[in-house]
């Protein structure tokens, strides 16, 4: 999904020497590759991360490949990439695929054969995260990766595990570019295992709409509660479902909402009326604006 790609990019970007030692368990000396090969761009994803490694004294490249879920056909895509990009630097390659859900399966192996011939042999990492021991990260790992621990085995139940990574991000991130990024980060991949409503919950809703990407994670959401009101076949069920992460975010943000605002806010029934009166959300500062907001 193009939001989690976005995500996954960012955070790349800013942290991959974190996700280099996490691949490795150690710590690596990383150099970025900008490769303007057409080629090479063209059949990568947006997901896709591509790293000179020194480790130990060998250099070689890490390409890691994110996946929101297992993939059966990933040993045959990940073989293409690594092979363009083995031909385009001339350097070994140490391919990695991590599973951000879904976890057991351990294919790691790619094997073609014609007649007498085994013509391709390809081995590659795989990381579940699901099957990943979190507790290190969740309480001393880097705060660069504290997005994926969420989605690892941890012992605490889900609003220990989300409470404990907001509390880390406010206390240990310093520059408010890199706390926004983390924050959003948390918010859109947390969704992938838990309730939106447990992450509105424990979350400040104001730290997330600092990024566009919030957008994308929240129109999801959406997505996700009206899909599931067309299930039961109820066109009710979506209004509902909107006016409930609504009045969610008001309160997640304002705290207590007047009960005339409540009852302005339940009388809409068009389902976009609902949806522009959740996007004014963004924009206003005090609960006072946002219901001068609505009157305009």
């Amino acid at each position: 999904m193009a939001e989690y790609d976005l995500i996954i990019k960012a955070l790349a970007e800013r942290y991959i020497d974190q996700i280099a030692a996490f691949v490795r368990g150690a710590d690596v000396a990383i150099e970025q590759i900008e490769d303007k090969d057409k080629e090479a761009v063209a059949v990568q994803r947006t997901s896709d991360v591509l790293v000179k490694v020194h480790e130990n004294g060998y250099e070689y490249l890490m390409l890691v490949e994110f996946q929101t879920r297992p993939d059966r056909k990933m040993g045959k895509r990940l073989l293409e990439y690594t092979a363009i990009h083995h031909r385009r630097h001339e350097k070994p390659l140490y391919p990695v695929v991590i599973n951000l859900t879904g976890g057991s399966r351990r294919d790691e192996q790619y094997i073609m054969e014609c007649l007498d011939l085994t013509v391709v042999d390809f081995n590659y990492r795989q990381i579940n995260l699901r099957d990943v021991a979190g507790q290190e990260l969740l309480y001393r790992g880097p705060v660069g990766l504290l997005p994926l621990a969420p989605l690892m085995r941890q012992e605490e139940p889900p609003e220990a595990v989300l409470e404990k990574c907001f509390s880390r991000l406010q206390s240990e991130v310093e520059t408010g570019g890199d706390r926004d990024l983390l924050y959003v980060a948390l918010a859109g991949l947390s969704s992938l295992k838990f309730p939106k409503d447990l992450i509105l919950k424990i979350l400040e809703v104001s730290k997330l709409e600092n990024l566009p990407l919030f957008d994308g994670i929240r129109e999801e959401w959406e997505a996700r509660g009206e899909a599931r009101g067309e299930a039961r076949g109820e066109a009710r069920g979506k209004s509902e479902g909107q006016m409930e992460i609504l009045l969610d975010l008001l309160e997640t943000k304002f705290g207590k909402v007047p009960d005339e605002l409540k009852e302005h806010l339940k009388s809409l029934k068009d389902q976009k009326q609902i949806k522009q009166a959740t996007r004014k959300i963004i924009s206003a500062e005090t609960i006072e604006e946002y219901m001068a907001k609505l009157e305009h």
